[in-house]
């Protein structure tokens, strides 16, 4: 009743647990009957399509009640309808429910009975199941995947083999009795019951394994562990199963291993540990060419906390013990690195892919590697250095703390000895140590005695000098992201030197003349550091603290066709490959400061106008806040200090302080102190515009000095001492057809000036632009100098035409017509100069300009000019005038004062100036009056009196006295080039007092080094002797003015009568004989009797009336002595009353017979034609007219025993004298 009341109340209840049972074991029945076929279906259809191979499964069960699913007699077809590749007699699971919720496979059983795997190699690195391998490696994911979970408990494998057939080496290995046990795999949380203990055992080839295990099973949390132990395992006999494609091969190696495997399920959490160490000894292999490739004696892995079920590996250590490995890249640029063959390019780097693999977690604690070895040798490179080499031995090197992901800094280390090539000597050491995390490096590296000789190859293929030289370098190194930086604390590089590949034909610092440079270097540094440096690659930054260079040694030269030394240094690059540009982005440094001590530069330039030898030594250069930004270089501070020297005088000496700022504008600024610069050298760069060569020019400068460059122009101001020391000057060997005649004769290569000392102090320079020249010195001292002068026949002296004369067709239009700023400017010049002082100087000064020349040596001049100045005191006034005031000696022996007023700057020059030198002795002369006159000098004195003025049109006057006193000839010299009548000419030209005072035609070229005043004196004396031979009374005329320079006295023709002018004529000639007591005279009468006849018979016309006049006068009783010629009044009257009275000509008469009245023509011709003349009148006329002229003379107080006559001479129309006219020819003589 209850149960039916209680039935009757549930049925409904009882209704849907009866259909749930119904359902369910329906479900079950299902199960039972379906899952077999399904999965048997499935296992054979996807395991063909995934692995390519027919797949077969002889018989699926499956009990639904305990979910327990067995496959019998799987198998999958091996290649070709060979035996199949695997087989599995039986496979046991046995799943747990906790499947349905967990949505992942919780297996509480695992069984795998009698598995048979065959694996053939089919030939090198070639398998018979690569064709499964590459499908896999075809559908492998490219993204990532969550990782499966799974928990798999109880695993047991029993009976298996492995067939392993090598057909490359016709070897079989065999594998049997594999046995597995594992308690579980797992990477869920799951609470399963473990039935088996850890182990694995097999047998190889004979060899038995086994392992040992140990398990927990009846405590809370189940443990198990496994020990694996393998000693000495020969892995030679294994290396032909290496793969081919890794292009390695295994010569020898003995693997150890020591691991443990423990298992542990805890909180319903499985896990599974992995320990213990494993480790290769005496291994070394050689890549696929059978050359060594590497080698080592031990690799020791040790495991620390290992779970790879959970994703994370931690090693303990590895430990690598003297490895060797072998580097080789060919000539084709390939490397020889396992898995690459010959000329094979380098694999490409694959696509970075994510995967399941980045959630695994690794550690390395420490890593450790000793007595480590390697050899690079590089085949690529070609010309001298055709292959490179390198040897690393004592590597050490270190590792701690290397996790990734990263969480911490892993610390690294590592030291090694670097050397190798023509490096030679002790290897150097290297030292590196740092910490990386992730993405971010931080590394500092010390390196010591590096020969820069291991890079000489790699440099050869840039540059054909040879390098060497040792590196020392502490760097430091930091990378976060992409923005690396490297911080250099201190880079030195010691005995660096850049020497001649090639000795031919090399130019070197010993040729150089640079003392102790070994025989073919080019370049020499003894040290060169460098500290504090940053370079940030990303930003493009430099920033350097330090710079300091030592000794170096650098040759620069330019040959004569332009090429400079280090032209030739460079190797072209090779046809069709162009040299990398580089990166485009601008970089930007800063230096903090930079020192060079102990420099030296060599300077030799064949390419400028003429060779150039410079030498600089004791080079010292302090830089600081040295910026360059984008092409901006600002100023920065700059102090120089150098000895600079030119050919064999001693070096100058250069100091500068200031700063120089070089972009985008010139600055320069500073004190500049320098002495004995041999600025000569300047010459060869400056344009070719002067006709002389400054052999040497030693310039010194005590002040300071301003430049800008700015878009207006370049300004320059200059305050200070300067001083122009040793000059010398010296026209050019040749000159060309166009250039000027500098000196009007002169000898090329005579010196034109030179000095000891022009020294300019209180100097003041300003230049500016759009603004005049301005330029002042306070004082100005020249000392110990000497200057070749010459007035040219122009009036130009010639060192105004040192500059040379551009021609009409060179300067062409623009030339003659001067643009009128230009003009302006040059005149709106401003110069000012204080008192200059002239001490102990020396002149060859000669004058073409005045008639006859002078020439003179004037030497001992001291003296100096009074301020003066470029600008007039006010409008319109004339140029402010200089005093000057000069004292001397001419020749040595003559003292000199020279005075006036000169303004050189003035245009034209301007100067009114006189010169006097007195008591020039001529004696030392001698040995040129022997040479031009055949007699030497026994006594006498010159004297000079000289003007110059310049008006202001700029006409040069000029004139000039010379007086000689005393006089005084030796006899002849025998054997002389010249023998002159000397004491004629002294005679000539000495008065009464042997004073000696006209103008001597002196002139003569000083371009001649021999030249001396004493010649060019002779030479003249030797002309006036000549002309004392030839024409004497030109000298008397010149002396005493006036005359016939030929000392002829003309008189009418027929006529003995002195006229007026042969009175004139004759004064002056008795008063030269009257202060010229040793000459005598001769008087020679000339007549003409073919050209005086008539005048002959008008004279005795003219004595027939004179007669008739003093015959009038007596009977007049007046004194007839009085009656000395006929007046013009007298003339009619005489003529008339003489015709008349002559009865010896036949008059015209009248009809009675008297004489008749005729005109005084007719009168005139028939007395003329009365006139008889005897054959000896013109001999009479003749001696006549001696006479007159020797009774003239003595009236004049020449006494009559210095006064003769000589033989009467007649001559014709065209005899000698003046032109066949009567005359008296006077002849001197001396005692």
């Amino acid at each position: 009743m209850q149960l039916r009341s209680w039935m009757k109340a549930h049925s409904m209840g009882v209704r849907r647990a009866v259909w749930s049972a119904a359902v369910v074991l329906l479900l079950y029945v299902l199960a039972w009957l379906a899952v077999p076929p399904i999965v048997r279906s499935q296992l054979q259809k996807q395991g063909t399509a995934v692995l390519g191979r027919q797949v077969t499964a002889a018989q699926v069960t499956f009990n639904p009640w305990t979910l327990e699913l067995t496959v019998r007699d799987v198998a999958v077809a091996g290649p070709s309808g060979k035996a199949p590749q695997l087989q599995v007699a039986r496979i046991y699971v046995n799943m747990a429910v906790q499947s349905l919720w967990r949505l992942a496979p919780v297996i509480d059983a695992l069984q795998i009975d009698d598995p048979v795997l065959r694996l053939a190699q089919t030939a090198p690195g070639m398998f018979d199941v690569d064709d499964i391998a590459q499908r896999f490696a075809d559908h492998g994911g490219t993204g990532e995947q969550p990782p499966l979970h799974f928990a798999l408990y109880n695993v047991q494998l029993r009976g298996g083999a492995v067939d392993f057939d090598d057909e490359t080496v016709h070897v079989k290995h065999e594998l049997r009795g594999l046995t597995l046990d594992l308690p579980f795999l797992s990477n869920l949380p799951a609470d399963r019951e473990v039935k088996v203990l850890p182990r694995l055992a097999f047998e190889l080839d004979g060899s038995t394994f086994d392992t040992s295990a140990q398990a927990t099973p009846f405590a809370d949390t189940h443990q198990a562990q496994v020990r694996l132990r393998i000693r000495d395992f020969d892995l030679a006999p294994l290396a032909a199963y290496i793969p081919a494609s890794l292009g390695v091969k295994l010569d020898s190696a003995k693997f150890n291993a020591d691991l443990g495997l423990d298992f542990s399920a805890q909180a319903h959490t499985p896990e599974v540990r992995l320990s213990g160490s494993m480790q290769l000894d005496g291994a070394s292999a050689s890549d696929a060419q059978g050359e060594k490739w590497l080698a080592f004696d031990a690799l020791k892995v040790t495991l620390g906390d290992v779970r790879p079920l959970e994703r994370q590996v931690e090693i303990a250590s590895i430990e690598l013990k003297a490895p060797h490995a072998y580097l080789r890249r060919d000539a084709s640029g390939s490397m020889h690195l396992p898995g690459q063959a010959r000329g094979q390019e380098a694999p490409p780097e694959p696509k970075a892919t994510t995967s399941s693999a980045a959630s695994w977690k690794f550690a390395l604690r420490q890593f450790a590697m000793t007595d480590g070895a390697l050899d690079w040798r590089d085949e690529t490179l070609h010309g001298a250095a055709a292959e490179a080499t390198w040897q690393v031995r004592d590597w050490q090197a270190q590792v701690h703390d290397a996790v990734w992901p990263p969480v911490q800094p892993a610390r690294f280390s590592s030291t090694l000895r670097l050397g190798g090539g023509a490096a030679g000597g002790e290897p150097s050491s290297i030292e590196v140590q740092g910490r990386a995390s992730g993405n971010a490096v931080q590394a500092s590296t010390s390196a010591s005695g590096v020969s820069l000789a291991l890079a000489a190859p790699y440099l050869a293929q840039y540059l054909r000098p040879v390098i060497a030289g040792t590196l020392d370098a502490k760097v430091g190194l930091e990378l976060e992201g992409d923005a690396l930086t490297l911080k250099l604390q201190q880079l030195r590089l010691s005995q660096v030197s850049v020497s001649c590949a090639v000795r031919k034909g090399c130019a070197t610092l010993r040729q150089a003349g640079v003392a102790g440079a070994p025989a073919n270097e080019q370049l020499a540094l003894g040290q060169l550091e460098v500290a504090d440096a940053t370079i940030d690659l990303r930003r493009h930054q430099v920033q350097v603290g330090h710079v300091a260079l030592t000794g170096p040694q650098v040759l620069v030269e330019r040959d004569k066709a332009g090429a400079w030394v280090f032209d030739d240094w460079r190797v072209p690059a090779p046809a069709g490959q162009a040299r990398s540009q580089g990166d485009s982005a601008p970089w930007s440094a800063s230096v903090r400061e930079v020192q060079l001590k102990d420099g030296t530069v060599a300077w030799r330039d064949a390419g400028a106008r003429s060779p150039v030898s410079l030498n600089v030594s004791a080079l010292r250069v302090d830089a600081h806040d040295l910026a360059w930004d984008n092409g901006r270089l600002p100023a920065f501070g700059l102090r120089v200090q150098a000895r600079v020297g030119a050919g064999k005088a001693d070096p100058g000496q250069l100091n500068w302080d200031g700063s120089i700022g070089l972009a985008p504008e010139l600055r320069v600024k500073g004190s500049l102190r320098a002495r004995n610069l041999p600025l000569q050298v300047v010459q060869a760069y400056l344009p070719d515009e002067l006709n002389v060569d400054v052999l040497r020019a030693d310039g010194d400068f005590s002040g300071d000095v301003n430049l800008a460059q700015a878009r207006e122009g370049l300004s320059v101001g200059v305050q200070g001492d300067a001083a122009l020391g040793d000059v010398q000057v010296r026209l050019k060997p040749r000159a060309g057809a166009d250039e000027p005649d500098i000196g009007n004769g002169e000898q090329p290569g005579a010196d034109l000036l030179r000095w000891k000392t022009l020294s300019l102090r209180g100097l003041s320079l300003a230049l500016q632009p759009r603004r005049p020249l301005a330029l002042d010195v306070r004082e100005t001292a020249l000392t110990d100098f000497f200057a070749r002068v010459i007035v040219q026949e122009n009036g130009r002296i010639n060192l105004q035409d040192i500059g040379r004369v551009a021609s009409a067709d060179a300067a062409g239009p623009t030339a003659a017509a001067p643009s009128p700023q230009a003009d302006d400017g040059a005149a709106a010049a401003r110069i000012h100069f204080g008192p200059v002082a002239l001490v102990n100087g020396t002149v060859d000064f000669t004058d073409h300009f005045i008639k006859p020349n002078y020439s003179a040596n004037l030497t001992e001049l001291t003296g100096g000019l009074s301020a003066f100045s470029s600008e007039a005191s006010g409008p319109g006034a004339p140029p402010q005038m200089a005093q000057l005031e000069l004292k001397g000696r001419a020749q040595g022996t003559a003292t000199l004062d020279i005075s006036g007023q000169i303004n050189p700057l003035a245009k034209p020059l301007a100067l009114d100036i006189e010169g006097h030198m007195r008591d020039l002795e001529l004696p030392p002369l001698s040995p040129y009056s022997v040479k031009y006159a055949g007699h030497g000098i026994e006594r006498g004195k010159l004297s000079v009196d000289v003007t110059y003025k310049v008006q202001p049109d700029g006409q040069l006057t000029a004139s000039n006295k010379l007086v000689l006193k005393q006089l005084a000839f030796g006899d002849e010299v025998s054997g002389a080039p010249n023998s002159l009548p000397v004491r004629l000419a002294v005679a000539l030209l000495a008065d009464r007092n042997g004073v000696i005072d006209v103008d001597l035609p002196i002139s003569g070229s000083l371009n001649d080094p021999d030249f001396s005043l004493g010649p060019v004196i002779m030479r003249v004396i030797g002309n006036l002797i000549m002309k004392a031979v030839t024409a004497p009374f030109s000298l008397l005329a010149r002396a005493f003015g006036g005359g016939n320079e030929s000392g002829d006295v003309t008189f009418a023709p027929g006529s003995s009568t002195l006229s007026a002018q042969a009175h004139e004529q004759l004064g002056a000639i008795a008063r030269a004989l009257a202060d010229r007591p040793a000459l005598k005279a001769t008087v020679v009468g000339w007549a003409n009797p073919d050209s005086e006849l008539q005048g002959y018979k008008h004279e005795r016309l003219m004595d027939m009336l004179l007669a008739e006049k003093r015959r009038e006068a007596v009977r007049a009783g007046q004194d007839a002595t009085q009656v000395t010629q006929v007046g013009d009044g007298d003339y009619a009257v005489l003529l008339k009353r003489v015709y008349q009275r002559a009865d010896n000509i036949k008059k015209p008469r009248n009809v009675i017979g008297f004489a008749k009245d005729i005109p005084q023509a007719d009168m005139e011709k028939l007395l003329l034609s009365s006139i008889t003349v005897p054959d000896d009148a013109m001999q009479q006329l003749a001696l006549a007219r001696s006479v007159a002229v020797r009774d003239y003379l003595a009236t004049r107080s020449v006494p009559m025993d210095r006064l003769f006559i000589g033989a009467s001479k007649l001559s014709s129309s065209a005899g000698t004298g003046q032109g066949g006219a009567p005359h008296v020819q006077l002849e001197l003589a001396v005692d």
